[in-house]
C-alpha cells in the first residue's frame, strides 16, 4: 500500500471511487466529475488530498478535504486491507497541520464497513443529513410575486443573505466571499435561469445535473425575512422552473423546522447520511 497526493491526472479514477461509494451506502450516484473538480479546484492538492494504491499502482482510496470535512472512500472491493485505517490517519494528521478542531466524515445509511470504522476510531454520530425529493410534475400554482431568476449580479447580496441565515447553525462551514462564489454560485452545474431570489430577502439556487434533476444545494431566507412563507415561495418557484424534472434537496435532522417545510411542499425522504465527528487534541 502507498499514499501520495493526487495530480489532476487522478480525478476520473477518484470520482469513480467515490460514485461506487454512493452505490453502496445509499444506493444511487450522488457524486460527478465536475462535483471533485469543483472541489480540488479549491485545494492545495499537495498537501489536502489522498491517493492510495496498492503494490500494482491501482488506486483503492482517496480522500480529500471540504473544510473540517473529510471526503473519503476505499473502493469496495477492497475492504478489509487496511486502507480505511490508513486514510484516517493521514487524514488526522492534516486536520491538526491545518488548525482544525474537529474532524467531521459522512456515512451513507447502508455504509456499514465505514460506520464501524468510524466508531472503532473514536467517532461519533451528530446528526443527519435525509435526501428530500420531489417527484416530476407539474408547477402547480405558485406565487412568483417578488421573485426573479438569479443573474451573475448576484453573487454578492446571496453571499450575505446565506451568512446572515446560516453563520450560527452548527454545522456552518465558513468560506470566503470569492471561495464562495466560484464554487456555491458559479459551480459547474448551477442553473441561474432555473434559481430564484427574492431580491435581498431570499434565494434558492438550483443545479441541473444530467439525469433530469433539479438539486437545490442551498435553500435561503435573511433572518429579518423569516416566517412570512417566503421559503416555501421559493421552493415552489423552482419547481415550476424545473419543468418536470425531479426536485431534490439535503436537509439536516436538527433543523425540524426546514424538514416540516419541505413536507409541506410535496417532499419526502429518500436516504440519509449521518454526520459523524470526533474532536482532536491541540
Amino acid at each position: 500500500m502507498h499514499l501520495r497526493a493526487a495530480t489532476p491526472e487522478d480525478a476520473q479514477a477518484a470520482t469513480d471511487l467515490y460514485i461506487a461509494g454512493d452505490v453502496e451506502e445509499v444506493g444511487e450516484v450522488d457524486y460527478s466529475l465536475g462535483d471533485l473538480q469543483d472541489e480540488w479546484g479549491e485545494l492545495d492538492l499537495a498537501r489536502d488530498t489522498l491517493i492510495v494504491t496498492d503494490d500494482h499502482g491501482a488506486i483503492v482510496g482517496c480522500a480529500h478535504f471540504r473544510g473540517d470535512y473529510l471526503f473519503g472512500q476505499v473502493d469496495p472491493r477492497r475492504r478489509g486491507e487496511g486502507v480505511g485505517t490508513a486514510i484516517l490517519e493521514w487524514a488526522h494528521t492534516r486536520a491538526r497541520e491545518r488548525g482544525a478542531r474537529r474532524i467531521r466524515q459522512g456515512v451513507g445509511d447502508r455504509g456499514h464497513a465505514g460506520r464501524a470504522l468510524l466508531e472503532a476510531n473514536g467517532y461519533e454520530r451528530a446528526r443527519s443529513y435525509w435526501r428530500m425529493v420531489r417527484p416530476p410534475a407539474n408547477g402547480g400554482p405558485h406565487d412568483e410575486t417578488g421573485l426573479r431568476a438569479v443573474t451573475p449580479d448576484d453573487a454578492d447580496t446571496l453571499y450575505d443573505i446565506h451568512e446572515a441565515a446560516f453563520s450560527r447553525n452548527p454545522d456552518y462551514e465558513p468560506k470566503t466571499r470569492a471561495a464562495w462564489i466560484a464554487t456555491s454560485f458559479n459551480g459547474h452545474d448551477v442553473d441561474h435561469a432555473r434559481s430564484r431570489t427574492a431580491p435581498g430577502r431570499g434565494f434558492a439556487l438550483a443545479r441541473d445535473w444530467e439525469d433530469d434533476t433539479l438539486y437545490i444545494p442551498l435553500l435561503a431566507v435573511h433572518p429579518e425575512h423569516q416566517g412570512q412563507g417566503l421559503g416555501a415561495r421559493l421552493l415552489q418557484a423552482v419547481f415550476a422552473a424545473a419543468e418536470g424534472r425531479t426536485v431534490t434537496l439535503n436537509v439536516a435532522s436538527d433543523n425540524p423546522n426546514a424538514v416540516k417545510l419541505y413536507a409541506r411542499v410535496g417532499m419526502r425522504q429518500s436516504w440519509r447520511v449521518d454526520d459523524y465527528q470526533k474532536a482532536l487534541p491541540d
